[in-house]
Formats: structure tokens, C-alpha cells, sequence
């Protein structure tokens, strides 16, 4: 496996006594790496920030598939999950929420504006779903597949392209992430008004090789960030108000 090293370490609350190994993936615009080489994103910054308030270096490992970090994390070949929703675990701690996952539905600007108000009067209109490939996010999606009417792919620039291509009619997901491969393929979108609940995510810590006084120097320090505004201003490089 590839490896990026991250961030100097500094004196804090919790010593590491290695780096912290996280899955690297390219999500844009969440983690990549950029025309210079440089890995970049919003997920990226704002993990730099926490480690090194907390004293911590981080170490991306490249090339783990989706479906093998959970079993990694538990086996503690893995420290260090970003992005997660809290459900309850005997293999993870939790940290505090440190940002909002906005998601949304989304036509093309040229097709016709479904008159849907829900994801059930999409569905009961026969429109078929584009969403990403993993955990699905509303229970809904699970009846578009019943239906046959699931399309999946693995990352959000293979979406917009099949929307682009009328192998679906509408793209459901993280709203920033479809934002961010449209404008990068060209494709004027238009979201659908239809409510959707916001998300708040936390790091996800294996108890395998993390401990409980490590959950708290991570909260401790998304708490310092967040009262010193630094969290707030690396979301505002990255995200619209409506979703920081």
C-alpha cells in the first residue's frame, strides 16, 4: 500500500505513539489529490486540524476497498474512520460531530422538473434512481432497487455521467460531492425540492488501538477548534452556508 504522510506532531493532550492510519479515497470535493500532487479537500483540513491540536501525525493508506475498512478498523489495522454516522458499536468510539452531510436529488437543467414533493411520489412516478454504491442513507432507496429502478456506481463522477448519459433520471446523494462532479463534467443540474434531513458526521476511532482518554483529546479538541471558529472557517472554504 501507498502511503501520504500529514501534519507534524505537537505537544497535547494525547501523545500518539504512531501515526494514525485512515483509509485515503478519492471523494472529491472531500479528500483528494490535487494537480500538484498535493492531497487536498475539505475532510482532509479538517482532519489536519484535529490531529495536530490533538498531537497526532496521520498516515493515508491507499488502495483499501470501501467494504474492507470496517472489518479493518475492528482488527485495528486501521485507526481512524472519517465521515461517520453514529450507530451503536462494541468495535469504535465515536467522537463528537464536527460537521453537516447535506443530501439531495438532482435532474438535469434540459430534462423535465419532476412535480414530486417526496422520494415516495418520485418513486410511485416510476423515476429511476442514480446513488452511490454503500450504505443507502434513506430507506426509501431500498425500494427503488425492489422495483428495479437502482441504478448504483462507485464515485460521483461515474453518476453524473450516467444521468448524462439517460441511464437515470435522477441523481440522489451527497449534495456537495454531485455540486462538485457536475461542475467538473459540465452538466447544469437542477435540485428538486423535496426535504431532506441533514446529517451529522463523526471520526470513528478503533477501540483495537485507540482508548478511551484518545475519544476524549479528539473531542476536547473538536470542541477547542469549533470555539476558536477554525472548523468554521474550513468548511467555509468548502461548503455552501446551507450545508457547513
Amino acid at each position: 500500500m501507498g502511503w501520504l504522510m500529514l501534519l507534524a506532531p505537537l505537544m497535547a493532550a494525547a501523545a500518539c505513539t504512531r501515526p494514525l492510519r485512515v483509509p485515503f479515497e478519492d471523494w472529491r470535493p472531500y479528500s483528494f489529490v490535487d494537480a500538484d500532487g498535493h492531497h487536498t479537500g475539505l475532510e482532509t483540513e479538517l482532519l489536519a486540524a484535529v490531529a495536530k491540536e490533538v498531537g497526532c501525525e496521520v498516515s493515508y493508506v491507499r488502495e483499501v476497498p470501501r467494504n474492507r475498512r470496517l472489518p479493518m478498523l475492528t482488527r485495528g489495522e486501521l485507526d481512524l474512520l472519517v465521515a461517520a454516522t453514529v450507530v451503536p458499536s462494541a468495535v469504535a468510539w465515536y467522537t463528537r460531530p464536527y460537521r453537516e452531510e447535506a443530501y439531495g436529488a438532482f435532474v438535469r437543467a434540459d430534462a423535465p422538473i419532476p412535480k414530486a414533493r417526496s422520494m415516495d411520489e418520485l418513486l410511485g412516478a416510476g423515476l429511476r434512481l442514480l446513488t452511490h454504491r454503500g450504505p443507502a442513507s434513506l430507506a426509501i432507496v431500498g425500494e427503488f432497487e425492489a422495483r428495479g429502478l437502482l441504478t448504483r456506481f462507485e464515485d460521483y463522477a461515474k453518476g453524473v455521467q450516467l444521468l448524462q448519459l439517460g441511464r437515470g433520471d435522477v441523481l440522489f446523494g451527497d449534495s456537495m460531492a454531485i455540486a462538485y462532479a457536475a461542475r467538473a463534467a459540465d452538466l447544469p443540474l437542477v435540485e428538486l425540492a423535496i426535504p431532506m434531513l441533514h446529517d451529522s458526521v463523526s471520526y470513528k476511532l478503533s477501540r483495537k488501538t485507540l482508548t478511551e482518554a484518545d475519544l476524549q483529546a479528539f473531542d476536547q479538541a473538536i470542541q477547542r477548534l469549533e470555539a476558536r471558529g477554525e472548523l468554521q472557517r474550513i468548511r467555509a472554504r468548502w461548503l455552501p452556508a446551507a450545508v457547513r
